[in-house]
């Protein structure tokens, strides 16, 4: 069953953000670092969204939204590897609610594989920020997997079935032109050196290896209908948010071009929009539960978009993108 539809786990989930927008807050009081913008280094940018606490701003160059100021990017990795008391609380309540081990998918509409395996459908692959292993365990059926995972909780999960390396890209050496595919599965967001990461990337990718990219996006219909409230800018943890154009200058600094992009999921339900506009001081994005019958009124919207089989065009809640090494 799709957790987001599990009222205990949505429960715990809100709970969880509610601790997020608090250290949030503490974080807007502290010093902060002032950023020029992390892809392409202009200095140039307006005002995006405020989600309360902290400010995200646009790069006038490539568009590209992001925290600033921010955290120092140290004290970001550091979080990542089990220093950040609220994000291993997040990946407690994933391992609670954690559903069995996923069967064999049909790789050509599983949505997580379908854009890469009608690109690539044999070959190494290396899932960079792995987590517990969930995308591997369905990339298992179809290509030689490895993992990268710096939190410790989460590696030793991980592998216990597969092969982690358990540090950062950049420290790890592994050798280059090793892999035929890498994998970006909502990492992009987070991290504070996104140039640095696909340059990383690059180096362990074969010549025409793929890369494949899974992010929010900055165009998408929902953000500009909840602003600083929408679900990609949640407390303290995202550092930028791609559309695009962003995601299109970032390949072009690190060696790669685009092959394929799409968007998807709406995630803007009537449900939502009624407590967004009627009770905006307990709204949160896809975490409405205090609403009665909120999950089954969400499944059945999410129901009634697929049928509905519209195009999102550039606006969909996420961007997937496969890029290729040149």
């Amino acid at each position: 069953m799709n957790l987001n539809y599990n009222k205990e786990y949505n429960k715990a989930i809100r709970a969880w953000l509610l601790k997020n927008y608090n250290y949030a807050k503490l974080l807007s009081e502290q010093k902060l670092i002032s950023r020029v913008c992390p892809v392409c280094g202009s200095q140039q940018n307006h005002f995006f969204a405020n989600n309360g606490s902290l400010n995200y701003v646009q790069c006038n160059e490539c568009s590209l939204a992001f925290m600033n100021p921010a955290p120092a990017g140290d004290s970001i990795n550091e979080g990542f590897q089990g220093d950040d008391a609220i994000v291993m609380e997040y990946f407690n309540i994933m391992m609670k609610y954690k559903t069995a081990l996923p069967e064999k998918p049909d790789p050509l509409i599983d949505n997580k594989l379908s854009d890469i395996y009608r690109i690539k459908s044999s070959g190494s692959l290396l899932d960079v920020g792995c987590s517990v292993g969930d995308f591997l365990h369905k990339a298992k059926y179809f290509y030689d997997v490895e993992g990268v995972e710096v939190n410790p909780f989460t590696a030793a999960v991980a592998e216990q079935f597969f092969t982690i390396h358990k540090n950062y890209l950049s420290e790890l050496k592994l050798p280059a032109d090793q892999y035929d595919i890498v994998t970006l599965h909502q990492i992009l967001y987070g991290v504070p050196n996104p140039v640095g990461l696909l340059q990383d990337i690059y180096k362990v990718l074969k010549i025409a290896g793929k890369l494949y990219i899974n992010t929010p996006n900055s165009d998408s219909f929902a953000t500009e209908f909840y602003k600083g409230q929408v679900n990609h800018l949640y407390g303290y943890t995202t550092q930028q948010v791609f559309n695009r154009k962003s995601l299109e200058r970032l390949a072009e600094l690190t060696g790669f071009r685009l092959l394929t992009f799409r968007t998807e999921w709406l995630d803007i339900y009537t449900t939502d929009i009624l407590e967004y506009m009627q009770n905006p001081q307990l709204f949160i994005h896809k975490r409405n539960c205090y609403v009665e019958n909120y999950e089954e009124k969400i499944a059945a919207e999410e129901a009634l978009h697929s049928r509905l089989n519209y195009s999102l065009g550039n606006r969909g809640n996420y961007l997937v993108a496969v890029l290729e090494k040149v």
